[in-house]
């Protein structure tokens, strides 16, 4: 792959999406002068903007007719429950699986599911042969030198699975930005080849939810080679658009105010967008790069939530029954999609000062569909107003509040997860860095300021929406990330030597060798907490135990346990399976693998080399969908 001559970020976000690009070359290697492009003339915006909706209009036989703003135009100019129209926004998130840790990635609370996976058939044992290391970076707990084995069935790689409604929905967003992109880029002199992209995603994402973004982009006509496009989290591309920007919050007592980059500033990141709440906490080091010092944590706290909040709680109170807001949803679908565009408008102005009343005005095909019971309801409810949803202070307090004291919850728990006891009183107070639209509720950052008065500086960027999308294009041309915190204990399906009176004897098993070795130990590669540094690559050796092995097949699992002894310990998961092909030529004890894993980037990276010759084996990793 040639050297990239172009960065290209992508914010694919729940509410609105859009990319920013810069130019690799000397002028811009300084990131506070870095000359960042944008695009913001999207069809149908009502005002300029460098994002665009996340929203596709789809017609007969899921046709995509319009995206982004010039769909909700259409959807909204359509007549009303026009047959073979689909307005569809807001999927993103529906990416994320309904496993434990995709609703709750916070699995230290509770919650745990019990990995489920039915083997036809073995492909063949594998054992471990060398204790695990570490390339370059230090030391690493060792691994028994004993037998493992593989629990795949046929040693075949994974099929994928069909992709869902969100997913088929993403492609096609996706597409049309990719387009876009390349139509601004290319038409300044340089080729699609030259451009290496970042796609943001939440940081309560899993390693399965970024694989499935990877493979959308990849079907929306994105490069797929490992370079070419990487994928930042939002949180983190945010604090690198805060750093370059030389945000600073005040100093402590005499001091003078102390930038984002300078070392030890703690810097707690709160990304509020439209489907999650994100959290990542990082600490800079004496060269002014970040380690991630939190357990990301987070979740679906965003500001749609008071979306939801507004249809069925104030809605449904007004018109009487939730059954007919239902209805209404149902028969003047883009009516509604107005009414509640109306109430998107007026919900990031409302602040804890004000006084008036929210006015909505009742569009004329949901006025139609009302009756004289519901009329006389608005009457009695507003004063006699009956053509537009008057919503109160107090009301609109009592939305905001079903989602923020969630949020101020996270950010207690992670402050308290980041506290360091021994610095001394006089330490700078961590940064608190609101970004994400949702940030831009005054409501909202009333709150935080408030619920950290005296504990944490409260920063919000000029746009806070915006920073992640500026922050995925410094991302991509030099990520300031120096480490991450594991946020599980990592480790493979393997065996050991069998230990009578320890180990339960429906393990135990018997290979050609005569050899007694118990199955499904769970051999660790990486402690939940451990600091792992981005170019840190952890290894083991395993070679198959029986001579017809053709592929070894390792499963990955994860736990908050530190030290499991068995893949079926409670809160042990199958993430997913590494499979590498063998060279059926080789002697049996030439066929030892030595697999890599690199846990502190983004994604779980994974690469496999035969120790005898030095040539990496080919291997690929697919993350279960149930994880």
């Amino acid at each position: 792959m040639s050297e990239p001559l172009i960065v290209c970020g992508v914010d694919l976000g729940t509410h609105a999406t859009g990319f920013a690009w810069a130019v690799i070359d000397e002028e811009n290697e300084d990131a506070e002068r870095r000359r960042i492009h944008f695009f913001t003339q999207w069809p149908g915006q009502p005002v300029s903007a460098v994002k665009n909706l996340s929203a596709l209009l789809l017609g007969e036989g899921d046709k995509v007719l319009a995206w982004g703003y010039e769909a909700r135009r259409r959807a909204l100019s359509l007549l009303s429950g026009s047959a073979g129209h689909r307005y569809c926004a807001a999927f993103k998130m529906d990416l994320m699986e309904t496993s434990p840790r995709a609703t709750d990635v916070q699995r230290r609370m509770g919650r745990h599911k019990e990995a489920a996976s039915s083997r036809a058939s073995r492909t063949g044992d594998l054992e471990i042969t060398a204790s695990a290391s570490q390339e370059g970076h230090g030391d690493t707990d060792a691994l028994d030198e004993e037998g493992g084995e593989s629990t795949d069935d046929d040693g075949e790689p994974c099929l994928v699975e069909p992709p869902s409604e969100a997913e088929r929905l993403t492609i096609e967003l996706l597409s049309r930005v990719r387009e876009a992109a390349l139509a601004q880029i290319t038409s300044s002199g340089y080729l699609e080849e030259d451009i290496r992209w970042c796609i943001t995603v939440p940081a309560i994402f899993n390693d399965q939810n970024k694989q499935t973004v990877r493979r959308c982009a990849a079907a929306a006509g994105f490069p797929n080679e490992d370079g070419r496009l990487i994928l930042a989290l939002e949180p983190e591309a945010a604090v690198h658009h805060a750093r370059v920007r030389g945000a600073k919050p005040p100093g402590e007592g005499d001091q003078p105010p102390m930038d984002l980059s300078a070392p030890g500033r703690r810097i707690l990141v709160v990304d509020s967008g439209g489907g999650t709440v994100d959290l990542a906490a990082y600490v800079n080091d004496e060269a002014g790069r970040m380690v991630e010092i939190g357990l990301v944590n987070g979740g679906r706290h965003g500001s749609n939530e008071l979306n939801h909040r507004f249809e069925d709680r104030l809605l449904a109170d007004r018109f009487g029954k939730p059954e007919l807001v239902k209805q209404l949803r149902e028969e003047v679908p883009e009516a509604m999609l107005d009414l509640v565009e109306a109430w998107e408008r007026h919900k990031l102005s409302f602040g804890a000062d004000t006084t008036d009343p929210v006015p909505l005005p009742i569009p004329t095909a949901v006025d139609r569909k009302l009756g004289a019971a519901v009329r006389k309801r608005l009457a009695r409810k507003q004063r006699g107003v009956t053509d537009s949803i008057l919503i109160t202070p107090k009301e609109m307090q009592d939305v905001f509040d079903t989602v923020v004291p969630d949020v101020l919850d996270l950010i207690d728990e992670q402050l308290a997860e980041v506290a360091v006891p021994s610095l001394p009183p006089d330490s700078p107070m961590p940064v608190v860095l609101m970004v994400g639209g949702f940030s831009n509720s005054p409501y909202l950052q009333h709150a935080f300021k408030q619920h950290l008065k005296g504990r944490a500086h409260v920063l919000v960027p000029p746009d806070p929406s915006s920073a992640v999308l500026y922050g995925a294009v410094h991302f991509a041309y030099s990520p300031q990330t120096r480490a991450r915190r594991a946020r599980y204990t990592y480790g493979v399906n393997s065996s050991t030597r069998f230990e009578p009176d320890v180990d339960p004897e429906e393990l135990r098993f018997v290979a050609s060798d005569g050899v007694a070795r118990c199955r499904k130990r769970f051999a660790k590669l990486v402690t939940i907490g451990d600091v792992v540094d981005t170019e840190q690559e952890i290894s083991d050796v395993f070679l198959p135990v029986e001579g017809d092995t053709t592929r070894l097949i390792f499963d990955l699992y994860t736990t908050t346990q530190e030290n499991p002894r068995y893949v079926t310990d409670p809160g042990c998961e199958r993430i997913g399976t590494v499979s590498v092909a063998l060279n059926m030529r080789d002697a049996l004890d030439d066929r030892q693998v030595r697999l890599y894993l690199r846990f502190g980037e983004t994604e779980i990276k994974v690469r496999a080399v035969v120790p005898k010759t030095g040539e990496e084996a080919a291997t690929t990793v697919h993350f279960a969908s149930d994880y």
